[in-house]
């Protein structure tokens, strides 16, 4: 899988399978005004177990990101869906994130190149989405533009990959978890003095 940012904020790395007492909670924002909650909606459930395992609840919520709270207690984070991938993607990827902007990170996902995913893949129709959906959502919390050498955040899955799918197996690795929860502390804290990087995305 392949992943265009827009913009980039900087992370360091940890280790550890995080299944702390106290989890971090965000809320994640599925637009209701396009098709995302019909492409996505069938991969909440297995998206939320998977960052269950690393300390992270996530709090779905209906409507569009910009209707987030500005006092908030967690990261918000929105996922909106367009019907064809715009000129300008590379090649085979499913989405863009943009981890800067007035409503805040937000993933767009290409309505076409999912289904055809999908559809490529049929033994993973059950779970398919909820691993997309962790996927993307992984990027905009750890906040940087990266992909790991195995697990989900793997630029491009194989088929160990899809098997270890079917079997609810595939998973983030170790300094995946520690860099989503530094990526979602820094959220909770920084000041709002960081200002985009270049408008032209970064590929990955």
């Amino acid at each position: 899988m392949r992943i265009e940012f827009t913009t980039v904020l900087l992370a360091t790395i940890g280790t550890g399978n995080l299944c702390a007492a106290e989890k971090t909670r965000v809320d994640v924002y599925i637009n209701t005004h396009d098709d995302s909650s019909i492409l996505l909606g069938p991969g909440k459930p297995m998206a939320s177990a998977i960052f269950e395992k690393i300390g992270v609840r996530v709090n779905w919520r209906d409507g569009e990101l910009r209707t987030a709270r500005a006092d908030a207690a967690q990261p918000a984070f929105g996922i909106r869906t367009v019907e064809h991938a715009p000129e300008s993607a590379t090649p085979g990827a499913l989405a863009s994130a943009q981890l800067l902007g007035s409503s805040g990170p937000e993933i767009t996902v290409y309505n076409d190149r999912v289904r055809r995913f999908l559809a490529d893949h049929p033994s993973l129709a059950a779970v398919a989405a909820g691993y997309v959906l962790a996927h993307e959502l992984a990027h905009v919390m750890q906040g940087i533009a990266r992909h790991s050498d195995s697990g989900i955040l793997k630029a491009r899955w194989s088929r160990e990959d899809y098997k270890e799918m079917t079997i609810h197996k595939l998973a983030f690795t170790s300094s995946d978890a520690v860099l989503i929860h530094q990526g979602l502390t820094l959220r909770l804290t920084e000041v709002e003095s960081v200002s985009p990087a270049a408008s032209n995305p970064v590929e990955r």
